[in-house]
């Protein structure tokens, strides 16, 4: 029997082709993490360092999942075309792509879901359209964050220490302001210095902003005109949202000390992030409907 060539291929059955890419997935992940430090990969997926600053990943993964839920459907009518040949370049090109993806937090999962992504564009053409807009959106999640705190993290900072010294200057507060260093006392007349990093300026929650917006929007599109000044709005309240957490997080530490400090700092981005977002979400969906309407 002679081995079949790539084009009797994507002739095949929808079912024969999607064990076919389970497959060939299953072995391209045992292939990728092959070599992979098994304990710190352990030690990334413990819930205690998830959730020590390290669960906006996790979270737009799972919105994504749920996105890719919803849009089963059209993912499902889209499987049932022959893919073409530029589905199956990108595909190639992505699970290609996926063996220079570090295998090191955050980006191990990244290197596993763009060749598995990779392959499905290959195998299903069109029914990877919508997967591969969410792959995007999860690498955007992930690799912006690490560029900015690389690349721009002292002056991402003061984009949140500057309004936030004004404030304080403003209420006339006895903290001293050296760059990104805030300088005060406790109750107990113990001195504390706060270094404001790039990462407590709130990449991490402008980038989940962004791509739970493009996730709304795949889902329920909003016309041009109407898209631009709320995704505006949007980055601007993530922003103050942002400046507010850093203001509570001080003024717990200068009137109650630093273990208050330290409580705020942990639960503070749990809190007013997603009642920002509830705000936002609300405003979004009254936009689709006057729309609609």
């Amino acid at each position: 029997m002679a081995p079949m060539n790539m084009e009797q291929f994507l002739k095949l059955p929808k079912k024969t082709r999607l064990l076919v890419w389970a497959c060939l997935s299953l072995a391209a992940i045992v292939l990728l993490l092959s070599g992979a430090d098994w304990p710190q990969i352990a030690a990334v997926l413990n819930p205690v360092y998830i959730f020590n600053f390290h669960l906006a990943p996790w979270g737009v993964l799972g919105l994504c999942i749920l996105v890719c839920y919803v849009k089963r459907g059209a993912i499902r009518a889209g499987m049932e075309t022959a893919p073409t040949v530029p589905y199956l370049i990108a595909g190639l090109a992505l699970f290609s792509a996926a063996f220079f993806i570090p295998l090191s937090d955050p980006f191990f999962l990244l290197r596993l879901l763009t060749a598995v992504v990779g392959l499905f564009a290959a195998a299903f053409g069109q029914g990877a359209l919508i997967p591969i807009a969410l792959l995007l959106s999860y690498a955007f999640a992930v690799t912006v964050p690490v560029l900015i705190n690389t690349c721009l993290g002292p002056s991402y900072a003061m984009t949140a220490v500057t309004p936030v010294a004004w404030l304080f200057h403003l209420f006339n507060l006895h903290i001293q302001v050296s760059g990104q260093v805030f300088r005060f006392l406790q109750p107990s007349g113990q001195p504390l210095a706060v270094l404001v990093a790039g990462a407590c300026a709130g990449p991490a929650t402008m980038s989940v902003f962004v791509v739970i917006f493009t996730l709304m929007m795949i889902d329920r599109t909003l016309p041009r005109s109407v898209a631009l000044p709320i995704f505006l709005f949007g980055i601007a309240g993530t922003w103050l949202q942002n400046v507010v957490r850093i203001v509570i997080i001080l003024c717990a530490g200068y009137f109650l000390g630093k273990r208050a400090l330290d409580i705020a700092h942990y639960y503070t981005v749990y809190i007013l992030f997603p009642l920002w977002y509830l705000l936002f979400a609300g405003i979004y969906f009254q936009c689709d409907r006057n729309n609609m309407g």
